[in-house]
């Protein structure tokens, strides 16, 4: 007896230190940081900042993922506020760019704003200035504020960042419990009409909770989608664009629920495909091709997840009520929950690899963070599994109900997880590259502008000594990280005029310029700067990068 008394004592331990790690592991990434844009942008012609004697005859904004077509602008202000154009902007063929044909502008300074809706569902946006021919510096110092939508780079989480995470979380919970219960009161495990009828009234709350928590998402979500566009565009957003048809079709499916839930078996298993159908339509796997295979996998995916935890509700519901079934209802789950483990596996397993174009990425990005901690607590899940079902040979079912309460507490923190999850790309944005390194002699720097796959701006600068002169040489050379038989890449700068104010150390300025398609691959990359002066001594700096 003492032993046993032991034995479970050490259980309990290692029960409270599952949760304790559960726990840590969310803590590593509920760490204040901004979310990262689902698209980002590859090209905008013209560039930010650029300059013209004329006005230019378009704008182009190109993005390293697919658009929505529903909803999407470019705006062109100048100085003092009033749009230069009222030109509507066309979407690419691919739905990859947006642009905008301008009539003749005068001289002045401009600002673009655009906005545009990844085929996930996240809004992306940004403004910038640009100027045509020496406007007066008055002109300068009016550009209107535009607010900016653009979900890219790091920063502190706000108010509304913390209030769209927990929307998402809140509302994935309440799809997948919903779902799950519906279709687990029409199984045969349940228990038939009666053990229905005993749980009648949570039926009810589960709807009511997920019609309320989905108005909430949608609430918490909608500004940023229209952008500047106002509420005249709200038609426009639920009407052409995937996520406002999915939003749109959800809670036409949620208020439909209500009438026709518990009536007819068919009708209930019909609501719940039909609530994870129109989940699985929006969000990462819309964006990636084949379409046919990441939303599919996206429903299997739902549906497993939304088996296990609706049954886990409907397990402690049972407990709770101290049903007489409860234990035979706990074997047909312990089993339902294994399979839902294994169809999480192998279906998530295959999506990461549709997504990225290299598993390397999950080393560099927040969603592979994310991705790593997920499946952490799903192994812990696998563990208390495996318990649970060692109680249940064992026949010591009271064991079994405590490791039950650190599966359900695993269940709520999981699904926290995925609603950051959601909200976060799997591929990483670009960045433009600017590097500076100081020397003892020799200063450098460098600029890769957008920093993307494609035709890149690269800017090098290079500090001396007045008394050295010119450099005899200044070379900017990219070497391929990720396959060594790709010989090193010379980026053919010339000198150009700089009229850039900036800190010259004491020392000469000298810069360096051009344009191209010097960076043909994604992956690794180490930029190497070479700088030879008149008498031959030559410094080399070396900086890597990623291009995602």
């Amino acid at each position: 007896m003492i032993y046993s008394s032991r034995w479970k004592r050490l259980q309990v331990r290692l029960g409270l230190m599952m949760l304790v790690l559960a726990a840590l592991m969310l803590s590593a990434v509920m760490a204040p940081r901004a979310a990262y844009a689902h698209a980002s942008v590859v090209q905008a012609t013209p560039e930010a900042d650029s300059k013209f004697q004329d006005s230019p005859s378009e704008v182009k904004i190109t993005f390293n993922e697919r658009l929505d077509d529903g909803l999407f602008y470019i705006k062109v202000f100048d100085h003092t506020g009033r749009e230069a154009t009222h030109n509507q902007a066309q979407m690419s063929a691919e739905h990859t760019a947006v642009q905008l044909a301008l009539p003749k502008l005068r001289e002045g300074v401009y600002l673009i704003s655009y906005h545009v809706i990844s085929a996930d569902g996240h809004p992306v946006g940004g403004s910038y200035p640009i100027t045509i021919g020496n406007p007066p510096q008055e002109d300068r110092l009016n550009l209107p504020v535009t607010s900016s939508h653009q979900h890219g780079g790091s920063g502190p989480v706000t108010t509304k960042d913390m209030l769209q995470y927990a929307s998402r979380g809140l509302w994935y919970l309440a799809v997948l419990a919903l779902a799950g219960w519906v279709i687990w009161l029409r199984l045969p495990a349940q228990g038939g009409a009666e053990a229905r009828k005993a749980v009648g009234s949570w039926t009810l709350n589960l709807q009511r909770v997920h019609l309320i928590t989905l108005l909430l998402l949608i609430f918490t979500h909608v500004e940023d989608l229209l952008g500047d566009g106002g509420v005249q565009d709200l038609w426009r957003l639920f009407s052409a664009t995937s996520v406002g048809v999915s939003w749109l079709l959800l809670l036409i499916i949620s208020l439909v629920g209500f009438a026709v839930v518990g009536r007819w078996a068919g009708l209930d298993v019909v609501f719940a495909v039909a609530l994870l159908a129109a989940k699985s339509f929006s969000g990462h796997a819309a964006s990636f091709e084949p379409q046919w295979a990441t939303i599919g996998l996206d429903f299997i995916h739902l549906a497993a997840a939304a088996l296990w935890v609706g049954g886990l509700i409907l397990l402690a519901v049972k407990w709770r009520n101290q049903s007489q079934a409860l234990n035979s209802f706990l074997r047909a789950f312990s089993n339902m929950a294994l399979l839902s483990i294994i169809v999480l596996t192998v279906t998530g397993a295959i999506s990461v690899l549709l997504f990225l174009p290299n598993l390397h990425y999950l080393l560099y990005s927040s969603w592979g963070t994310l991705l790593f901690v997920k499946i952490g607590l799903v192994l812990l899940v696998a563990i208390v599994g495996m318990i649970i079902r060692l109680y249940l040979r064992k026949q010591q079912e009271q064991m079994a109900k405590l490791w039950l309460k650190v599966d359900l507490t695993l269940m709520i923190i999981i699904v926290a997880v995925v609603g950051i999850l959601t909200y976060v790309a799997p591929i990483p944005s670009n960045q433009p590259l600017n590097w500076h390194q100081m020397g003892e002699k020799v200063h450098v720097s460098a600029d890769i502008t957008p920093k993307v796959q494609g035709t890149n701006t690269f800017v090098a600068k290079v500090w001396l000594p007045e008394q050295s002169g010119t450099p005899k040489q200044v070379q900017m050379i990219l070497n391929y990280q990720d396959d060594k038989s790709i010989a090193p890449i010379s980026v053919p700068i010339v000198p150009f005029d700089d009229k850039t104010m900036e800190d010259s150390y004491g020392l000469k300025k000298y810069s360096y310029k051009v344009s191209g398609a010097y960076l043909p691959f994604r992956g690794n990359w180490d930029l190497e700067m070479r700088v030879m002066d008149q008498d031959d001594n030559e410094t080399v700096y070396h900086k890597t990068f990623i291009v995602y």
